[in-house]
């Protein structure tokens, strides 16, 4: 069926053209006469910039295969080995085929296993001047014009389906799981030539995996390449609104550097979560990634939002070793006023008028080091920390509707901290030319406390007090091997892991009796993985048979899998079909016996009756991505279906003395298809060749779970769509150099049973201009949002501007503005939201908005 569907989109589909190719072929040998397998290769042009053209690898023989563009007379081929001097090549494309370089050895002799190029190229190009881009552009703005790369939540870059992580800067591994800074940090001004990398290797990578990930090469102009450079942001404005904003780099061949700090009033948040909790994410528990989420979740729905975010990042890469160290800080402290409506499919039985204030820092380190101890022999070391201090403050007026209407004051302090280490270890050896062999050795300790207490303020009652801790020690240790095919490689070996947690929630003051969990998981797996490439056909299988022993089950066995097949149509043009199966053991934090949300919100358990069980997670997608350049076309399709076994779900038990009784229920089936869809089609216009670029796109989910209503097992279901309709106009030579207008509209609809329970719908209309010259940048955007909510009908327009003129190259001033209508009082500003969860309804109501008009004076150096 697959292969059927394949040859249906290769007949019908307009692929990618990029003109016509000329083979490069050769060899590389040392002094000796002898082979040098796997070494990097990567040709430029011959301009006065050496724009990279393409990049590859030799193979197991040292021959190399690589295809450039037929026109050039001439190009300069850069090869790099370890064990071998770097190697600078200029070849005249009318000498013969196929060709030798020599290599010059060096001291360390270390084999560097990569794989021969792909014939179809493994680099883009990313042409940025059609972009109409300034010097003040982003790497976000030049991405999210870029066909084939979709930017996600929290810095996500995905190209053609695959996920990147890492930003070179000029070759070297600069941003290493930090997007987000490099998205908002990296301005157009620096920047010579920009390439996405796919496949991508490093030279410290000892293996011989063909698949990889791909990679953002960014090449500094001449000038910005060692050299220190600098610039602060200071800025004050309306209703003592400030900004304080700060970075600086050095870039060079061996250190690289770059700092960020940002300090404001205005609730703009420049680090995400998913770069700073990346090195411990994937042993993190569910308590670790709530305590952090509120130190990222950029909110401007609040009356105060102050936001400190800094980050420091030192890389340095010698001939046999590398080290990176990277720090991040944050610090917040919020207040908003909100309104939350509790229902029971369509019965409203709680509102609540609540002021909450959060606040709290954090700091998080990660080291790491790579260094090649013998010819064959490398070895790796990551160090993460993070440290987190937390504090909420909550007063509410709740009134209940059920079984009477009630109402009494609420006071809730929360007060969670958090400490994690982790330290993964690698070391890999080379047995020979086809045999690898590696040894991890991964440690994870993750310490969390929570001191709680709630009380009643119109109501003489007892307060609740509530402590609380959890620890959880993870150790692995994995031997692999990893062999070499003719057009596969296979890995095998042996996986030991222990996770042993504790809990303790105790009441000081005694109204209930102490919860004290504890658990220990061993697990005893083979993993076993097959990938390559056959012609077009991209395949990755891999599986894991796992026995798992823990204190109080008899053993079980598992059979995780993670299966992936891609075909290559073309560059830029590939259908890709995904499947895993995977399991994992409930959160210890959800199961203690007695868990105080609030004075009238418990959860009560039964205790230790789920410690010991996991649910299990099967997914499937199906993915395409076709972009073609020279047809100034996009197209990307995802579908993905996951479900969920034996799922934990708190749900609404009882009501009884004004307090709501939940529990955390194992309920059989959670089911949910997504897909993301989208498409994209640029026109020229008139002699000036003006662009009118034609977008649309479709987002679209439908969850479906058990759950619980009226004491019997129900189906509730959410679905969403959100479709969207963009129009970007790009004209030439004009003083406005954008023009967009995208149109998008939100329908939620809740349903349980297959009756409609509820429904809202929200439509976006957001119209932005941009224009700049050699000392002004600017733009301005105007959204008009109308909110239908069973029946509640309202809008709010809202409008935002920043005009930015330069004195000179060290002195420029600046006007930014958000929310201006909100700020000055001309709209009436209200937000709107319905949430579901198990088998309750939240609706959530505010009329904050953070709206601000600051002037900046900004300083070069």
């Amino acid at each position: 069926m697959l292969k059927q569907f394949s040859i249906i989109l290769f007949f019908t589909c307009s692929l990618c053209s990029y003109g016509q190719q000329k083979e490069l072929l050769g060899f590389l040998k040392n002094a000796a006469g002898e082979p040098v397998p796997f070494a990097n290769i990567i040709v430029h042009d011959t301009t006065g910039t050496q724009k990279p053209i393409t990049f590859g690898y030799s193979d197991g023989e040292g021959h190399f295969s690589l295809e450039i563009p037929s026109g050039l007379t001439k190009v300069i081929l850069n090869v790099t080995a370890i064990g071998y001097q770097e190697k600078e090549v200029v070849w005249q494309t009318s000498q013969e085929q196929p060709f030798t370089v020599y290599m010059e050895e060096s001291i360390t002799k270390l084999e560097e296993v990569v794989v021969k190029a792909r014939k179809i190229t493994d680099t883009l190009n990313i042409d940025t001047e059609g972009m109409n881009l300034s010097k003040e552009s982003t790497l976000r703005d030049m991405l999210d014009k870029t066909d084939g790369v979709i930017l996600g939540e929290e810095g996500g870059i995905s190209y053609q389906g695959k996920q990147i992580n890492k930003v070179l800067i000029n070759g070297k591994e600069v941003f290493v799981n930090q997007n987000k800074i490099a998205l908002d940090n990296l301005n157009y001004e620096i920047m010579e030539n920009v390439q996405i990398i796919d496949n991508y290797k490093n030279k410290f990578t000892l293996d011989f995996k063909r698949i990889r990930d791909p990679v953002i090469n960014i090449e500094t102009k001449s000038r910005f390449k060692g050299v220190l450079k600098a610039q602060v942001d200071l800025g004050y404005g309306f209703k003592e609104k400030y900004g304080l904003n700060g970075k600086g780099f050095f870039f060079s061949d061996k250190l690289n550097a770059f700092a960020t700090s940002h300090t404001n009033n205005i609730g703009k948040k420049e680090l995400s979560e998913k770069d700073v909790s990346a090195s411990v994410k994937k042993y993190a528990t569910e308590e670790l990634d709530n305590i952090l989420y509120p130190f990222f979740i950029e909110d401007y729905r609040t009356s105060k939002n102050f936001v400190s975010n800094n980050s420091l990042t030192f890389r340095w890469q010698g001939l046999n070793s590398k080290s990176g160290l990277v720090f991040y800080y944050g610090n917040i402290h919020t207040e908003r006023k909100v309104e939350y409506s509790t229902f029971i499919a369509d019965t409203l039985v709680k509102r609540s008028g609540s002021r909450n204030s959060e606040k709290g820092n954090f700091i998080s380190a990660t080291a790491n080091y790579s260094h090649i101890l013998s010819p064959r022999t490398v070895l790796q070391n990551v160090l993460s920390t993070i440290g987190i201090g937390f504090r909420q403050h909550n007063e509410s007026v709740d009134t209940l509707f059920v079984p009477t209407i009630n109402s009494f004051g609420v006071r809730t302090q929360d007060a969670p901290e958090n400490f994690t280490i982790s330290n993964d270890l690698k070391l890999t050896h080379l047995l020979n030319d086809n045999t690898a062999f590696s040894f991890d050795l991964d440690y994870y300790h993750e310490r969390n406390t929570r001191d709680f207490e709630t009380r009643l303020t119109n109501i003489d009652a007892g307060d609740i007090l509530q402590e609380g801790s959890s620890t959880k020690q993870y150790l692995l240790a994995q031997g692999n091997f990893n062999f070499r095919l003719r057009k596969a490689t296979l890995n095998t070996g042996l996986s030991l892991t222990n996770n042993d947690e504790k809990g303790d929630l105790e009441f000081l003051n005694n109204a209930h009796e102490d919860s004290g969990l504890k658990r220990n998981i061993f697990t005893l797996g083979v993993p076993l993985s097959l990938d390559g490439s056959f012609k077009n056909l991209d395949y990755s299988f891999a599986a894991a048979p796992t026995l798992i022993r823990t204190g109080e089950t008899d053993n079980r066995s598992f059979l995780k899998m993670s299966h992936s097949l891609t075909y290559n149509f073309e560059a830029q043009n590939n259908l890709r079909l995904g499947m895993s199966h995977s399991y994992q053991f409930y959160d210890i934090n959800a199961l203690f016996d007695t868990i105080v949300k609030s004075y009238n919100h418990k959860i009560i358990n039964e205790r230790g009756k789920h410690l010991e069980q996991f649910s299990v997670k099967d997914e499937v997608s199906l993915s395409w991505f076709n972009s073609n350049v020279a047809r100034s076309k996009n197209i990307h399709f995802t579908y993905r279906y996951s479900q969920e076994q034996d799922f934990l779900q708190s749900v609404l038990d009882s009501i009884s003395d004004n307090v709501f009784y939940y529990s955390n229920r194992v309920f059989d089936k959670n089911r949910t298809h997504t897909i993301s869809a989208g498409g994209k089609k640029g026109i020229y216009l008139g002699p000036s060749y003006h662009r009118l670029d034609i977008g649309a796109g479709l987002n679209f989910m439908a969850n479906r779970y058990s759950t619980i209503f009226n004491d019997q097992y129900a189906r509730a279901e959410n679905n969403m769509w959100e479709p969207a309709f963009n129009l970007n106009f790009l004209p030439r030579r004009f003083f406005m150099k954008e023009i967009t207008n995208q149109l998008k509209w939100n329908h939620l609809i809740f349903s349980v049973d297959g009756d409609k329970v509820t429904q809202q719908s929200v439509t976006t209309n957001t119209f932005t201009v941009k224009g700049h010259g050699d000392k002004i940048n600017w733009n301005f955007d105007f959204e008009y949002m109308f909110y239908n909510i069973d029946r509640d009908k309202f809008s709010v327009p809202d409008c935002s501007l920043s005009f930015k003129y330069d004195v000179s190259d060290t002195l420029s001033f600046s006007l930014v503005g958000r929310s201006l209508l909100t700020l000055f009082q001309l709209n009436n500003y209200n937000f709107a939201n319905t949430l579901s969860n198990g088998n309750t309804l939240t609706r959530i109501r505010t009329d904050n908005n953070l709206g601000y008009l600051i002037f900046y004076t900004s300083f070069r150096f």
